[in-house]
């Protein structure tokens, strides 16, 4: 029998000493002086000498050639083109069946013991733009799940109109009621769900051609209904470096970048699952902003192909604090855009959402 370290572990130092953090057991094991030089004899396969490996064996910080472990490590599939990092994550935040949740009444003791939650919104001083508080148009629901689609190409001669931004942004990422819950805080209600209402995702306009607002940054106050200029327009070549080269990106009206703020989310679930939570948060926000940009008759795409580094930089974010997840790019669909999502809708060929002069492929 051969045995070696296995490719799951990772190992880490804590006050002085070597950890190995083992994902798929949720466990971590401290190992000493002497079972840190033997783990660099079996980097790959060996025979297994002593008692010492034997107990490493045993608390499957190596693995023998052949066992049922050494084949779950070979059958990674996909999970080897997305590198350790993602795997790790993955297991560590993957949940076992002796994992205990907490009741809703204990869950209520645990966080009114806490001190204060974060702050549910962020505000931002600067030159304030209000917004009109307009409404989508009344439409047949099922007709826009219908329409949904996602759109590439626009008008460049049609910027979006104030009405309909206005509207979009009110009832995406607005505030539509605040509770507040006895001993815990401020929830506040919107029209998305959010994992325990944390609402971390923050939206940060980048205004490129909307009618009767001055192109730049921004950052949606979602109390007042306002945008808060935060930087000076970006050119069309930065846009493009931001979604990763893409070129609609630098087409459409405006951008939505979005932005979780952890500590929200993390106060009220402090383990690794909580990221998932986050993901899951845009996820429902950028389809909402999809179906009422559909019943809006705007058309957009969602994209996280970005240079988060230069994004976080214009928006002052801090990955450790709050962390870039996404865009959604939103305009006025080019006419002949809008004619083929028509005929799509109504039986047509269909095709992904490109200019002529940009790659043609099947899909949406």
């Amino acid at each position: 029998m051969r045995v070696r370290v296995s490719r799951l572990v990772v190992f880490l130092w804590r006050d002085g000493q070597l950890v190995c953090d083992d994902p798929l057991r949720h466990r971590q094991i401290a190992l000493t002086v002497e079972a840190e030089r033997l783990l660099r004899d079996y980097a790959d396969w060996a025979e297994p000498t002593g008692r010492l490996a034997q107990q490493l064996l045993a608390a499957h910080v190596l693995v023998a050639e052949g066992s049922s472990e050494h084949a779950q490590e070979e059958r990674l599939a996909a999970w080897r083109d997305l590198g350790p990092a993602a795997t790790y994550y993955h297991l560590a935040s993957r949940t076992l069946g002796r994992d205990v949740f907490r009741s809703a009444a204990e869950d209520a003791a645990v966080l009114r013991a806490k001190t204060t939650q974060p702050d549910p919104v962020k505000e931002y001083e600067g030159p304030r733009t209000a917004l009109p508080r307009t409404d989508p148009p009344a439409v047949d629901f099922t007709r826009v799940l219908d329409a949904r689609r996602s759109t590439r190409w626009f008008d460049p001669e049609t910027p979006v109109p104030l009405s309909a931004f206005a509207a979009l942004l009110r009832w995406t990422a607005g505030v539509r009621r605040e509770v507040d819950v006895a001993g815990v805080g401020t929830a506040l209600m919107k029209t998305v769900p959010s994992g325990g209402s944390r609402h971390p995702v923050e939206v940060y306009p980048v205004i490129r051609d909307v009618a009767g607002v001055e192109p730049g940054v921004y950052h949606y106050s979602v109390r007042r209904h306002e945008l808060v200029r935060l930087a000076d327009a970006s050119g069309e070549d930065r846009l493009r470096e931001w979604c990763g080269g893409q070129p609609h990106a630098a087409q459409a009206g405006f951008l939505l970048m979005y932005a979780a703020v952890l500590d929200r989310t993390v106060w009220k679930y402090p383990a690794a699952r909580a990221y998932r939570a986050l993901l899951l948060d845009v996820g429902h926000l950028s389809q909402t902003v999809y179906l009422t940009a559909t019943a809006l008759g705007l058309g957009t795409f969602f994209t996280a192909a970005t240079r988060d580094e230069p994004v976080e930089d214009t928006l002052g974010l801090s990955w450790s604090e709050e962390i870039f997840l996404g865009v959604s790019g939103v305009g006025v669909p080019h006419p002949a855009e809008r004619d083929r999502q028509a005929a799509m809708l109504d039986g047509g060929e269909a095709a992904f959402s490109f200019p002529p002069d940009a790659w043609h492929g099947r899909g949406e």
